[in-house]
Parts: C-alpha cells; structure tokens; sequence
C-alpha cells in the first residue's frame, strides 16, 4: 500500500464554481484541507476561491479528453486524498424522443464520461486509503418525465460507482456515491424555471422552493465532508449515502 501523510494530500472537486462544490470547497479549507477546484468558469472558480489561498483553481473542461489531460498537467503528480466528481449537468429537459442526440450526448459526456475518465487519468496519483466520491441524485433510480438525458446518465453514473468500488478494493481506493437530496442552487432555479410541457413535475419543485424545504449547500457540503472523514472504508463504499438518512450531527 502507498501511504503519504495527510498535510501533503490534496482533494480535488470538479463543479467548484457553485452550489454544492463550492460550499465542500470552502468547508474543506476552512478545516485545513488543500483543494483544487475544477470549473469551465474562471470567475466563478475565483469566487470560491476568494481570499482562501489553500484553494487553488484549475479552469478545464472536464468532458473532454483535451480538458483532463491539462487537469493532469495542472496537478503535476501531487498525490490525492479525495477526488469528489460533483459537476453535472441537467439539460436538456423535454420529451426524451424530441431531444437533439448530440445534447444527449454532450449530456453523457459530463455526467457518465467525465468522472470515469477523470478517475483514470489520476488514478495512479491515488494511494492506498484515498477515497472517490460520485454526486449521485434521485434520479439515478426514478424516471422523471422530461428529464430522460439526466435521468440515464446518473443511473450509468450510479452503476460505474458499483463496478469501482469493486475493481478498485484491491488498491485499497474507497468508492463512494452520495445523494445530496433537492438542494438550493443554481441547477434547482433551472429546474423550477422550466414548462410543465417540458417537466410535468415542475410544480412540485417549485413547491419545494416556497416552503423552504431545500437543503442548503452549506448542509450538504458538512454531509459530504463527514461521509469522506468519519467513515472506514468498507462503510464509505457499502451502499449509496442519502441524505435524508444522514445522522444529524453530519450537517453540521
């Protein structure tokens, strides 16, 4: 088994310009961890990165192969604690027959290629006792009508998390899939902005938003930081974490 001490690991996040990235980015420097940030945005990557100097910011595409190879080059070999894959996209919302196959596609390419094809190129940089996790959704397991292309690529998302966590037990790298549950970002205002021709559950949403019933990303970055810190191994990867039935004191 490779070992590192931990002061010199790093965690990286794709997403890191908003919502839940940002706020597991902030939360991790604030507890001593240094971060690098993935993000297509430099400005947004800037913001969570503020005045934090132990968040470093690496602007890159991850769905392209172009993208991750200069995400290789901008970690040059540094050994990686937690690798979190968090972004996602939710378009495009309609009627799954009436989709462009290149949305589709460019879906795929960020929900299901970019993490298996990030976790590959920095694989070798992942000692024994570093930990992947997938940012998994409700909709990995149930159909929501208008949301055909989110819906397949997690579900794929959620069976490359069951396929790891079994090919790479061998290199003691823990595997991990984790539900944030209906969360307060940039992609829920999408979602409730949407037409019920396109999503016939957007009221339902919408209703969410109105009686503050949505998570907070601050919440779900605590949640997200206690599954990777507090757990062994075997319980980091046993089954998919939801927040609904996180323990209490893991939000906070």
């Amino acid at each position: 088994m490779n070992t590192h001490n931990n002061e010199q690991l790093i965690t990286v996040i794709t997403g890191g310009g908003s919502g839940i990235g940002q706020a597991l980015a902030r939360r991790l420097a604030a507890h001593g961890h240094q971060v690098v940030i993935i993000g297509r945005r430099a400005a947004a990557l800037e913001e969570t990165q503020g005045e934090q100097p132990s968040i470093e910011t690496c602007v890159a595409d991850i769905s392209t192969a172009e993208g991750r190879g200069h995400i290789v080059t901008a970690l040059n070999g540094r050994p990686i604690r937690w690798l979190v894959h968090n972004a996602g996209v939710l378009e495009p919302v309609g009627p799954l027959l009436d989709q462009n196959i290149e949305a589709i596609r460019n879906t795929w390419a960020i929900n299901v290629e970019a993490p298996i094809g990030l976790s590959a190129a920095l694989i070798d940089q992942m000692p024994g006792g570093s930990r992947i996790l997938h940012v998994s959704s409700g909709a990995a397991h149930t159909a929501y009508p208008g949301w055909g292309a989110y819906c397949m690529s997690k579900a794929a998302l959620h069976m490359a998390y069951e396929i790891l966590r079994q090919e790479l037990a061998d290199r003691e790298i823990a595997v991990g899939s984790l539900r944030p549950g209906v969360v307060d970002t940039p992609m829920q205002a999408l979602i409730r902005s949407q037409s019920e021709a396109d999503f016939p559950a957007v009221e339902q949403f919408q209703a969410l938003k109105t009686s503050g019933s949505l998570a907070t990303p601050t919440q779900v970055g605590a949640f997200m930081h206690n599954v990777l810190k507090n757990t062994d191994a075997a319980l980091f990867s046993a089954q998919e974490w939801d927040i609904r039935n996180a323990p209490q004191d893991y939000l906070t």
